[in-house]
């Protein structure tokens, strides 16, 4: 499919028809026309050259035109998924891994930029998990006191990858609502085709509580989008995590992420966390999760704006030259 830019050039394609109005070749005087023999190379010659020239005006005025092929999406088949990567920007995830004083909360707006958080290390190793997956579709969402659409479903990798860093500058809000920010992003398949996996990549450290009508319609949420969710549990030393021994009840007040945890266990839905206790930890546990999600999926591939323009001169320099050659070949008089 071909398209133009500038329209109206294309009044001067009648143009193309002066070499056969008027002869291409210079007259020659002879005695007798009736002495000449019939010569049917030249007549051919010459309908050949009215040819040339009548396509050489064609490719400039279509040159001058813009000459193009539009953008079109092509749907394509790979092996990845629909990917949402939903970030927690709370407070709590600028603190470093180590949790300690030198670099911790404490410190952190005194000495924010001296150290990496372990909101910019998952951002970093994310980053290099998209680059991985060519033929993934990628959303970005962020939540803290509220969710925060960043990005829709794509495949251009400058985007996301732009997107991923965008929030490693900034710090993060005081609240963790990890309520609203799921079913914030798993509200954004409502209404898109089912192409292949769903997969949701919760990076937190699970400072949050979840009440039951929330649970229940990210339940619903899950299971009506067929989501299989992915939770990068962030844990510093502070944190009791997922597997310390302690009364239910008791953990969800100090361990809030134990509780989030077993919620997310029991769903009928597909369902993993990774305790990734320091910066080797999470980049194996996003490993596992690149070797987990390699199943069938069909994308849409946007294949940009494509100028022909060039071509078209290329052409008619071409002709140009041959028409040149034969000009330069004619018989200027005859013995």
């Amino acid at each position: 499919m071909f398209a133009i830019e500038h329209s109206w050039v294309l009044l001067l394609l009648p143009l193309m028809l002066l070499p056969f109005i008027s002869s291409v070749q210079s007259d020659l005087n002879y005695s007798s026309l009736a002495l000449l023999p019939t010569d049917r190379l030249s007549q051919v010659f010459e309908v050949l050259l009215k040819l040339l020239a009548a396509i050489f005006i064609t490719a400039i005025i279509l040159g001058i035109s813009g000459l193009h092929r539009p953008a079109k999406a092509v749907e394509r088949i790979g092996r990845g998924a629909q990917t949402v990567i939903l970030f927690d920007s709370s407070t709590s995830m600028d603190t470093p891994y180590s949790g300690n004083s030198k670099g911790g909360a404490a410190s952190r707006v005194a000495n924010w930029g001296t150290y990496e958080s372990k909101g910019q290390v998952a951002r970093n190793l994310l980053g290099k998990f998209v680059e991985q997956r060519q033929q993934d579709l990628f959303a970005i969402f962020a939540f803290s006191r509220n969710p925060i659409p960043i990005m829709p479903l794509n495949n251009n990798q400058e985007v996301i990858q732009a997107a991923i860093k965008a929030g490693t500058y900034e710090r993060g809000l005081g609240t963790t609502n990890l309520g609203a920010g799921l079913i914030k992003a798993l509200t954004f398949f409502e209404d898109k085709p089912f192409k292949g996996s769903r997969i949701i990549m919760l990076v937190s450290d699970g400072a949050a509580k979840l009440v039951r009508p929330v649970k229940e319609e990210i339940t619903n949420l899950l299971k009506r989008h067929r989501v299989t969710l992915y939770w990068l549990y962030l844990r510093d030393k502070e944190s009791l995590g997922f597997n310390a021994k302690i009364d239910k009840e008791l953990a969800k007040d100090i361990a809030p992420e134990q509780a989030v945890n077993q919620y997310f266990s029991e769903l009928d839905t597909p369902y993993r966390a990774f305790s990734a206790d320091d910066p080797q930890a999470l980049k194996d546990a996003i490993a596992e999760v690149n070797k987990l999600q390699k199943l069938p999926i069909r994308y849409e591939e946007t294949i940009p704006k494509q100028d022909l323009s060039n071509y078209c001169y290329a052409l008619a320099l071409a002709l140009l030259f041959l028409l040149t050659v034969a000009k330069l070949s004619e018989i200027r008089s005859w013995h």
